[in-house]
């Protein structure tokens, strides 16, 4: 993805679509594939950055677990975070497995620098072919969808199953 223009619809990646699989969830899926793209990948760093500002040091499996950060992704996101100086890791004495995280003071400069507003438009962009209207009622479409699957999960138990593990 490197060097191409992300004014998103001028690289490749976002004008190819995937085949229709003819179903809600194949359309869904590749919605979220473009959806991903067009936010930027380094987003979880951005997230993981404002988390830890807002809430302080925490344990990393915490921070992984509360953003739904695969664990192989969270470690080199956090890697990356702490060659920048963005971010301090600290093992535990106790047990070497267990790593907390804290955010550093140009970590702060980093978020502060970042303007909100500026990301919720961007966001906001990507739904700007719909109507208000539109947007409100998929809105409360996606709502009463994820509020079904997450008590699908929950009567299966922690949910792993769905999860292909």
């Amino acid at each position: 993805m490197k060097g191409r223009d992300h004014g998103h619809g001028s690289c490749r990646h976002c004008q190819e679509s995937t085949p229709d699989r003819g179903d809600l969830a194949g359309k869904f899926e590749q919605c979220g594939r473009l959806l991903s793209h067009c936010l930027g990948k380094r987003r979880g760093q951005g997230r993981i950055l404002r988390t830890l500002c807002q809430r302080g040091e925490m344990p990393q499996k915490e921070l992984q677990d509360l953003l739904g950060i695969q664990a192989g992704s969270m470690s080199e996101i956090a890697a990356k975070l702490e060659d920048k100086g963005l971010i301090v890791r600290v093992r535990s004495e106790e047990d070497r497995r267990k790593v907390s995280l804290s955010i550093t003071e140009r970590g702060r400069a980093w978020v502060a620098q970042r303007d909100e507003e500026h990301i919720l438009r961007r966001r906001a962009e990507l739904f700007s072919s719909l109507t208000p209207e539109e947007q409100k009622l998929l809105e409360s479409l996606l709502d009463k969808l994820s509020s079904d699957w997450v008590q699908r999960l929950e009567r299966r138990g922690d949910g792993e199953e769905g999860r292909g593990r």
